[in-house]
């Protein structure tokens, strides 16, 4: 299918983690500019937002917060679509029952905050994906992705990083199913007050925090400030992983 200006955001609007004010080169403008270049979004198009968030996922999400009485956040997807339609992307979200229902061909897919849920269906969705995409389509999945010095406590790192889908795992499938693949990564360094870290850890800001007790939160919490100490300023890295799938131009 065939958004407008493409006026990016100068601010973080709480992607990884919350409510954090950025230079125009920090990370979300530049991972929506980056995102535009691969999907190579011009004025007119519109972009098919293939949301991942399947009803089961949803519901253990949901039954863990029960459970821990976590009051959500917005998970990373939910934040980013926000992000590239005030950005100026338009986009047509659909799941991934509706996308086979419609009987049409798309030239332009994001999958937004999949990596990990696709662990086990990803193949399989990819199959008719590729057959519903016009040749020379572009295939786009993005998400955001643990760094070694995120100010996370040790065990929150741990658990991004098991439950976390590498990037080469997603590009392997993309590739068996017909796409020629290309894998970038989106990085930016960041300077931010530990009041702000600690505040993000204590609001569940970063996404993975979410399976987190308010017991453990506070125990992660000590275990920041035994870390940083009198520190006044925290300085890690946002990386955000995209998985770029092409459609040959003529039928292999």
């Amino acid at each position: 299918m065939t958004g407008a200006a493409l006026a990016l955001p100068d601010r973080d609007e709480g992607l990884t983690p919350l409510g954090y004010a950025l230079p125009p080169n920090g990370p979300v403008p530049r991972l929506t500019k980056r995102i535009v270049e691969l999907l190579r979004v011009g004025s007119g198009d519109r972009v098919i937002d293939l949301c991942c968030d399947g009803p089961s996922s949803l519901a253990v999400l949901e039954d863990v917060r029960r459970r821990s009485q976590i009051v959500a956040v917005r998970p990373f997807g939910e934040r980013l679509a926000r992000l590239l339609t005030t950005s100026g992307v338009r986009t047509v979200q659909m799941d991934a029952l509706g996308f086979g229902q419609f009987p049409m061909r798309y030239e332009k897919v994001l999958v937004r905050g999949g990596f990990s849920r696709f662990r086990d269906r990803f193949r399989r969705q990819l199959a008719p994906l590729f057959e519903r995409l016009d040749p020379a389509a572009r295939f786009l999945v993005v998400d955001s992705a643990p760094s070694s010095d995120a100010p996370l406590f040790a065990e929150g790192r741990r658990r991004w990083e098991r439950q976390h889908c590498p990037a080469e795992a997603i590009a392997r499938a993309v590739d068996e199913a017909g796409f020629a693949t290309e894998i970038h990564v989106v990085t930016c360094v960041r300077h931010v007050p530990i009041e702000d870290c600690r505040a993000w850890i204590a609001s569940r800001g970063w996404p993975i925090l979410e399976t987190f007790s308010d017991t453990e939160l506070r125990g992660g919490l000590s275990e920041l400030r035994l870390r940083y100490g009198s520190r006044p300023i925290v300085k890690f890295r946002s990386r955000f992983e995209l998985v770029l799938g092409t459609k040959p131009a003529t039928p292999t």
